[in-house]
């Protein structure tokens, strides 16, 4: 700081600032102390410092004005100061200000200019927004917008003839929280002569300077210039480029680097004539980029540290990270089955056609790359065209922080590119988990995240089939504050299993037309590292332009705080957000959240399409927007046994030959047209809806799907009344879930109803395992999923395990044995009976049915066919879950101590999950077999596919072969 600070503000406020002084001080306002005389300061000479300038009067909007230093705290001098940094530069002169803030100055007439750097101070991370004004006389000469984000914006201000200079920080609409505004290298030039102001050197938005290829072009953008004067551009003191600045005084100058020049880093030179026909200079870093096809090897198993090839190998993550900057179209490869230690940081930078790989070499399982809970196992900043392919990625710690596996980070204002992660096991990433206490924490952990901060951008994000699992914070995230100024573009995330994460599947920000498609979410929220608070959804994007979600799965997400859907569309999105054809089912907050005007804070223009999409056991609308945006929801299938349907969703919307199956529940009026839906189960069309259709829809095998995206059973079957009862909607995409064409794509007459538009489908006997419609089991992970009565009762999976019958495990009763549970737990388990036929296979004299009945219908007729032709009606019988006991015909295979109820259809906080203290009981029944005879199928006794009293199925085999006849 400068030597005598606080004895110069106490003799340079002027009398007339006593008024201004208590006016702002009633006002909340801090201000300078009152002087004790009347008289001006003297105007400063030559070239002066403005922190060294007696100034006229102060006003700032947190504690005082600080010389030399960042706004502080609100006392004088206080410990909370910082150096003076913009946009990671540090200056060792000018002035720290809050707004709201105004400095004036006697300039007596002598002085000629006022340069300065102003930004937001770093301290404040990328908050804050403040209008920067510099008035000559009362008449603004320069004003100015920066943003937390923003890097340093130059001022330079002529000041001749004018007596008085007033620095003015002002806050924008939103307030000035964080308006910490610096006056960085203040000058007050009152010399005979003008001062060179450096000009700004920039890569243009096709251009990374960090990666520059010989005999390739380039473009920089050089500002500040005079309007229309010469500029010319060198690189290594040699000419190459000469451009002739715009009426604004920009220059946009292509040059082709040199075809010999040498790698490394260097630096690029503009030299032109800035304001005031001052000659002057501009400066930028940049990195000239040599090809090579070099492989480097690293086998942490090897015994000492080699030279990098493959019969002396590095052996540590240490040794790799100490080589330097690796070359394009290099390669670096791990070797099979071996673990190393430590943060993988490598330097360098690729280009198109040659890339720097990260892979492996030799026989055996993926190596792993173990972060050791580092910020991440594998990090790359600010480099373009790397490759990332065949890791196993690990990043375990104690202790949850901002943690990620895999990590690229452009932390500039230049454009990146050519990232690609692809084939990698990541798991076991210790991130944080509590969206509620951290959010930043939580919004920066994941699997493998892609992070842009301040402006930057990434043309070309490729992250494909990838296996992500037991990571906190979600699986894939593309993050970036909203301020950047370009969108990443070619944006692509296809085929990654995510599953067991904390937190959000996949999450993109800031990307033009991202594509994303045949991924899949399941079990979100649980895990190795699970999410403790906030909210969390499956698949979204966030200051996005046009968005596509298709082809995806998201299922048995468990609850947060509202959200918890399987698609939300969220905030800041220009153009249209569109999920198509994708799969969700038992998801704790549903179908899908509506975000996409700021979750009810604020008015959009953008639409959401959501069509041909199928939604299990996943019937709830959430969230609100408004202004002219609008929802079209059409040609989808919602098909929910166990939950009615809850309409959470305000704004406008147009809602078109969906089916909707479910035991109860509604639709919102308002801001609506609904016209030709259809509705099974005990949900009603609106009043005044046209073409809506009621009734069984005759689904192949509704309730059957299970983690994919094979779901046969939303076929409809012929005599369906949805066949070609929709209405045609144009631009619908040309096809449907299945792949068949649509009528909005060839006018072949009207659509059906559903997200399946094929013909109707025979009536056939289908396996057991495509039959099921109802989820029965649930697990503690997740106990909200599924249900066997109407108020939401299940089996516990713990408990039952705990009884002797565990998932994927045999059991035996009358002599036959079978597989409890083959199934993933939250997924449909159980068959309904309400008429199917369901093939069955194998040889004995005992037909096996194992499950149980509920409320007050535990038997009925069934019909048992043979593959010799003949039939034979017998009666099924499955005791009550809760209440039954064993029979002559009936066993109990087993009986858990406890079962469990959610008290809510959806989300809901831990209260609304009881454990009932009362035995669950599962049944098997045998049927006989005739000998000689071979059972082919069965017809189920008639019932209710909903859940409600009846038959519940939950295994079907044939057994108990006599010795001889096998």
């Amino acid at each position: 700081m400068h030597p005598q600070p606080l004895a110069r503000r106490l003799a340079s406020t002027t009398a007339s600032a006593v008024l201004a002084a208590a006016t702002l001080v009633t006002a909340g306002v801090a201000a300078s102390p009152a002087a004790t005389g009347a008289e001006l300061p003297p105007p400063p000479t030559g070239v002066a410092y403005a922190s060294d300038v007696p100034w006229s009067s102060m006003t700032n909007g947190w504690g005082p004005a600080e010389l030399d230093m960042s706004n502080g705290g609100q006392a004088l001098a206080d410990a909370s100061r910082a150096p003076l940094t913009i946009g990671g530069t540090v200056y060792a002169k000018g002035l720290g200000t809050h707004a709201a803030s105004s400095i004036t100055y006697n300039l007596g007439g002598q002085c000629r200019q006022f340069l300065a750097q102003v930004g937001v101070d770093d301290t404040q991370g990328d908050r804050g927004r403040v209008d920067f004004k510099v008035l000559v006389d009362g008449v603004e000469r320069f004003a100015g917008e920066r943003k937390g984000t923003d890097g340093a914006l130059p001022v330079n201000v002529d000041l001749r003839g004018g007596t008085t200079l007033q620095l003015k920080v002002e806050a924008g609409p939103e307030g000035n929280g964080n308006d910490h505004a610096d006056w960085a290298d203040a000058k007050i030039n009152c010399s005979d002569a003008f001062l060179a102001a450096p000009l700004r050197v920039e890569g243009s938005a096709g251009t990374n300077l960090n990666s520059l290829v010989p005999g390739t072009p380039a473009t920089v953008v050089v500002r500040d210039l005079q309007p229309l004067s010469p500029v010319s551009l060198t690189l290594r003191d040699e000419n190459v480029a000469d451009a002739l600045a715009d009426d604004t005084g920009v220059a946009t100058i292509t040059f082709v680097v040199p075809a010999g020049a040498a790698g490394g880093s260097t630096e690029l030179v503009a030299t032109g004539t800035g304001p005031f026909d001052v000659s002057t200079t501009g400066r930028i870093g940049a990195l000239i980029v040599q090809i090579s096809d070099a492989k480097f090897y690293v086998d942490c198993s090897a015994a000492t540290p080699g030279d990098g090839t493959q019969t002396s190998p590095f052996n540590s993550i240490a040794q790799l990270n100490g080589h330097g900057a690796f070359n394009a179209g290099e390669s670096v490869l791990f070797r099979a089955g071996t673990d190393c230690t430590g943060a993988l940081t490598p330097a360098g930078t690729g280009v198109a056609e040659h890339p720097i790989t990260l892979s492996s070499y030799g026989d055996g399982g993926k190596p792993t790359i173990n972060g050791n809970g580092a910020v991440a196992a594998i990090q790359i900043t600010n480099a373009s065209h790397w490759t990332v392919s065949g890791l196993h990625v690990v990043n375990p710690s104690d202790t949850p922080v901002r943690r990620v596996g895999i990590l690229f980070e452009n932390s500039g204002t230049a454009q990146t590119a050519g990232i690609v992660v692809t084939g990698n096991h990541v798991e076991d990433v210790a991130g944080w988990r509590n969206k509620a206490t951290n959010g930043a924490g939580f919004a920066q952990s994941a699997g493998i995240m892609v992070r842009t901060w301040g402006k930057g951008s990434v043309d070309g994000i490729t992250i494909t089939d990838n296996e992500v699992n037991d990571a906190a914070g979600g699986g894939v995230k593309i993050s970036a504050p909203d301020t950047t100024e370009r969108y990443n573009t070619k944006v692509y995330v296809a085929r990654n299993k995510i599953h067991d994460v904390g937190g959000d599947a996949i999450v993109f920000h800031n990307s033009d037309a991202p594509l994303i498609e045949y991924n899949s979410g399941l079990n979100l929220g649980q895990g190795a590292h699970p999410y403790e608070g906030g909210n969390f959804a499956g698949m979204w994007p966030y200051n996005s332009k046009n968005p596509v979600f298709q082809f995806n799965v998201v299922g048995n997400s468990t609850t947060s705080v509202y959200d918890s859907t399987a698609w939300d569309c969220d905030m800041k999105i220009v153009g249209t957000c569109l999920f198509q054809y994708n799969y969700s089912y038992g998801n704790a907050g549903g179908f899908y959240l509506n975000c996409v005007s700021n979750c009810g804070g604020g008015a959009t223009a953008a639409n959401v399409v959501l069509r041909y999409n199928i939604a299990q056991d996943d019937c709830r609308l959430g969230g609100s927007s408004s202004g002219t945006g609008k929802h079209y929801i059409y040609n989808n299938t919602f098909y929910c046994p166990s939950r009615a349907f809850l309409d959470d969703m305000t704004g406008p919307r147009e809602v078109r030959n969906n089916l909707f199956v479910a035991p109860g529940g509604g639709l919102k009026v308002a801001s609506a047209v609904y016209a030709n839906n259809a509705y099974f189960g005990g949900i009603l069309p609106l009043a005044g809806e046209t073409g809506s259709v009621l009734g069984d829809p005759r689904l192949v095998a509704g309730g059957s799907g299970q983690t994919t995206l094979s779901v046969p059973g939303y076929r409809l079957l012929s005599g369906s009344p949805l066949l070609g009862a929709g209405v045609q909607i144009n631009d619908d995409g040309g096809r449907d879930f299945f792949g068949n064409p649509t009528s909005g794509a060839s006018s072949v007459g009207a659509p059906n109803i559903g997200a399946y538009q094929g013909p109707g489908v025979a009536p056939a006997a289908l396996p057991f395992g495509s039959s099921v419609n109802q989820t029965s089991v649930a697990n503690a992970a997740n106990p909200r999923n599924g249900a066997v009565t109407a108020d939401r009762r299940t089996f516990s999976e713990e408990a039952l395990a705990a009884a002797g019958l565990g998932s994927g495990e045999r059991y035996s009763a009358f002599g036959v044995s079978s597989v409890w549970h083959p199934t993933a737990v939250g997924t449909p388990d159980t068959l309904k009976a309400a008429g199917q036929e369901v093939a069955v296979s194998g040889k004995g004299r005992t037909l096996l049915v194992t499950g149980f009945s509920t409320g007050n219908v535990s038997s009925g007729v069934a019909t048992v066919h043979f593959t010799n032709g003949q039939s034979r009606q017998v009666t099924l019988s499955l005791p009550n879950w809760l209440s039954g006991v064993a029979s002559d015909t009936s066993v109990v295979v087993a009986s858990s101590a406890y079962h469990q109820r959610h008290t809510q259809a959806y989300i809901g906080g831990p209260s609304t999950v009881v454990r009932v203290d009362e035995p669950a009981r599962v049944f098997a029944t045998k049927i006989d077999i005739p000998p000689a005879f071979e059972v082919a199928s069965v017809t189920l006794p008639q019932g209710s596919a909903l859940v409600d009293e009846g038959l519940n199925i939950m295994d079907m085999a044939v057994g108990n072969l006599p010795v001889g006849l096998g």
